[in-house]
């Protein structure tokens, strides 16, 4: 069969010692901490740079459509409730396949997967450009959304076979910020395109169809290194998932808490989150390239987030670095709500992606290293169908909310689930990590969640 690229880790109990940073920044400092941070990055597998450089490239595609969908509807004459319906259904793709992309993936080899989720997405996602009917973007957003559901399902797993406890946490947080590099390349490149097809073409409308048109085939370009992985056939133990009456009498507890905290955030998240870009335009009436230079700030404010979050992670423990991030975000998404002057608009969108984003890949890393080698494929769903499923909803009651109330109503809402979801997953988790007094570091502890 070759060489196998597959570096096993996470199985025998073994968790990071996430050690706590001097006190005190300066300059000798910071360059221990850049050193210490490439020294991680340097251990990570080939397969693991290989799907790093296929994310971001099908990132890009998939950040395209994040920025420009919204306003592309919007300025062909939909509604909001609309819009909303469109991205609750590919929510409901996600939702759907999320536990049985799990099964088939732990049981055959992923790089066919990989190739051919990624064709699927190009081809949904070009049939949404290409239709305005109401009801067949929604099919189509909804397939779309099955096809990109088998490449996220697959990216944690996948990371957990190919590094070791040493460089984990860093290549989770890197991996949430290659996605975010994809969203700054691909917001503020496809907002100026827009602008620029526009006036080329003398119809907007066109200006958004050739620039999503732009990402799908940039997506493509991920096939390439997709094709490069060296990957084997799934273990044994990664063979036995099933989703059995024993198996979740055992485990129900933990399934429960991960998919329930998720589903909080993500019903927080989906009732605003996808349509800041129509907040934008509808309070401050922006243009699409000022609203893509927006968003490519704020995916650099994410980027720093992410890549700090191991540091915080280090110093507070993983789940503690999240309630307390997530808790700071909150003031930044009240004066989003009820502020009319940009500048103070524009700060407070910046800091407040940074901050609430910083924790989403330590959640998945916490949820990983909990969990059993043959069940994380199966957490892993979990932890998106939590999201998706949230999102299916909320994204779709968010549109008729905004509609018929605005923005502030809809924003002071989401406020009130983020405070609710950071104090429930505080309850669930503050008892998954012990603090070694004598050196400072932090430990997971599995039994607590077995």
């Amino acid at each position: 069969m070759g060489r196998s690229f597959f570096r096993e880790g996470g199985e025998s109990g073994l968790t990071p010692r996430l050690r706590a940073p001097n006190s005190g920044l300066n300059s000798n400092s910071i360059r221990a901490g850049l050193k210490e941070y490439l020294y991680h990055v340097k251990l990570f597998s080939r397969n693991a740079r290989l799907y790093l450089i296929g994310s971001f490239l099908i990132g890009i595609n998939f950040h395209v459509f994040l920025l420009l969908l919204n306003l592309y509807l919007k300025e062909y004459g939909f509604v909001e409730g609309d819009i909303g319906l469109v991205l609750s259904s590919r929510a409901v793709g996600s939702s759907l396949i999320a536990i049985p992309a799990a099964l088939i993936l732990s049981r055959i080899r992923l790089k066919p997967i990989l190739v051919a989720s990624s064709i699927m997405f190009a081809v949904f996602s070009y049939f949404i450009t290409s239709f305005q009917q109401l009801n067949l973007l929604i099919g189509f957003s909804l397939l779309s959304g099955m096809a990109f559901a088998f490449y996220r399902v697959a990216a944690a797993p996948f990371y957990m076979r190919n590094s070791t406890p040493k460089e984990r946490t860093h290549l989770f947080s890197f991996s949430f910020g290659t996605m975010l590099l994809a969203g700054m390349a691909g917001s503020l490149g496809s907002g100026k395109l827009v602008t620029f097809l526009g006036d080329w073409t003398g119809d907007l409308i066109l200006g958004y169809q050739y620039t999503l048109y732009i990402g799908i085939v940039v997506g493509l370009f991920s096939l390439i290194p997709f094709l490069m992985i060296k990957a084997s056939d799934p273990s044994a133990e990664e063979n036995r998932i099933e989703l059995s009456r024993r198996q979740f009498k055992k485990r129900w507890r933990f399934y429960g808490k991960l998919s329930l905290t998720n589903f909080m955030i993500g019903a927080g998240a989906g009732l605003i989150i996808p349509f800041l870009n129509l907040y934008f335009r509808d309070r401050f009436n922006l243009s699409p390239d000022l609203i893509g230079l927006y968003y490519f700030v704020v995916q650099f404010s994410m980027l720093f987030g992410s890549l700090s979050g191991p540091v915080l992670a280090r110093r507070f423990g993983l789940v503690r670095t999240v309630v307390i991030t997530q808790l700071l975000s909150i003031p930044f998404m009240l004066i989003l709500s009820y502020t009319y002057y940009l500048p103070l608009a524009f700060a407070a969108f910046v800091i407040r992606g940074g901050l609430m984003n910083l924790g989403v890949p330590i959640v998945t890393n916490l949820g990983m290293e909990l969990a059993q080698k043959k069940e994380q494929g199966l957490v892993n769903a979990l932890l998106m169908l939590g999201w998706t499923s949230s999102w299916m909803v909320t994204s779709a009651v968010g549109g008729n909310l905004i509609e018929h109330y605005g923005y502030t109503v809809t924003m002071n809402i989401t406020v009130g689930i983020y405070l609710l979801s950071s104090a429930v997953f505080y309850l669930f988790f503050r008892h998954t990590e012990t603090r070694n007094e004598s050196d400072r570091t932090w430990s997971i502890v599995r039994e607590n969640h077995a």
